[in-house]
């Protein structure tokens, strides 16, 4: 019988109190070390740094502005997760310093020929800095890389000031601008889910530039934006009040199999909407509303549809990764949609982390980052 991982979490911000915590971890016999820490806690980089590189076992993870266990909200403090498998960790570095598509390309294929071990395994987590530039063209030249039958599901770490900072927990310290690739010793079975609805739209996106839409059927895309809402709802724009707003108020792009992958506008500038995720030029994007009741039956059915499932091995861990702005949105009511995912989780571990940015599988297979989303994951 397949033994359960060792849990240990603490609510404590204090580096002396996670130190007693990696030392039980330690004492366990795990073989992988999965450290999840909340932005609050301002450990001292240069003492958790030391910390980590001494560790003799495989370490994995990330700063996120919160995590979860079981259907319990931690907002400060940490969780260290310790599995009896030795996992697979392919780290890449230094993403910013590749300036186009080739390179990264040419990267991604040499990093992954040096791990031949990886042949055949198409059960991925994916840990990434939220923060660094690119992670599109990054999960898009990873899934041409890899063999097109992986599952992955994952999470962007780093801080709600949108301050980038060292996040992602590895070998050799702290490190940003990376991603950790972790490959599954068992199939890993994902379910994602969002819960938004159409408000009005389509629009036509006639300008954008990755991240940010410049314009919507050939307008200011915030005029455009803010005009629909104002219309739509009692909510006023000023000055200062954007993302209070923007929060209820989403973008969704239409994908081939005609399923919305949900953008989060969360700065203007220069009547531009910045988004977490590239919008496509000439794509069709859709105002969406949504309200609390909704985005939790719909992770309450991506939890049923998950477990229902037959598989060949039993499931022993389910992670979750939750967007933080489900949280800013529904507030106090948040802890429900904790509560219908623990309800029906059979897995004895349950954990998860809320994330700036989600990554899953879309229908068709392809890899995509999804905002405002949840993705139940279970292996």
């Amino acid at each position: 019988m397949e033994s359960e991982p060792f849990t240990w979490h603490t609510h404590s911000d204090t580096l002396c109190d996670f130190k007693e915590g990696l030392t039980l971890a330690q004492n366990s016999g795990a073989k992988s070390l999965l450290i999840l820490t909340c932005q609050q806690n301002h450990y001292p980089e240069d003492e958790l740094n030391a910390l980590l590189r001494s560790c003799p076992e495989t370490i994995l993870g990330g700063i996120y502005p919160m995590i979860t266990l079981h259907d319990n909200l931690i907002k400060q403090g940490a969780l260290i997760i310790g599995f009896q498998d030795d996992f697979d960790i392919t780290l890449f570095q230094n993403l910013h310093q590749l300036s186009d598509e080739e390179q990264l390309e040419a990267y991604i294929t040499t990093t992954l020929e040096q791990k031949n071990n990886l042949c055949g395994n198409n059960s991925f987590l994916m840990f990434y800095d939220a923060l660094m530039h690119k992670v599109e063209d990054f999960i898009d030249c990873l899934f041409e890389c890899l063999d097109h039958s992986i599952t992955i599901a994952g999470g962007g770490a780093g801080n709600l000031d949108f301050i980038q900072r060292p996040c992602i927990f590895t070998k050799h310290g702290l490190q940003s601008n990376v991603v950790l690739l972790v490959s599954l010793p068992k199939p890993l079975n994902i379910s994602p889910a969002h819960g938004w609805d159409i408000l009005q739209g389509p629009f036509l996106v006639s300008e954008a530039q990755g991240q940010t839409v410049q314009s919507l059927n050939y307008q200011p895309a915030f005029e455009v934006y803010s005009q629909a809402i104002e219309n739509a709802s009692g909510h006023k724009f000023s000055s200062s009040n954007f993302f209070d707003i923007a929060k209820n108020f989403p973008l969704g792009i239409a994908d081939i199999n005609h399923n919305l992958i949900v953008r989060d506008p969360i700065l203007v500038h220069n009547n531009h909407l910045q988004c977490v995720g590239n919008v496509p030029i000439n794509s069709m994007v859709y105002l969406l509303k949504g309200n609390t009741d909704d985005l939790i039956t719909s992770t309450e059915q991506a939890a049923l549809t998950l477990f229902s499932r037959k598989t060949e091995n039993s499931l022993s861990t389910t992670m979750v990764f939750d967007c933080i702005s489900r949280v800013l949105y529904m507030e106090d009511e948040f802890d429900k949609e904790l509560n219908v995912i623990a309800k029906h989780c059979p897995t004895p571990t349950l954990f998860g982390v809320l994330s700036l940015g989600e990554i899953a599988n879309s229908q068709s297979g392809a890899i995509r980052l999804l905002n405002k989303s949840t993705v139940i994951s279970s292996w």
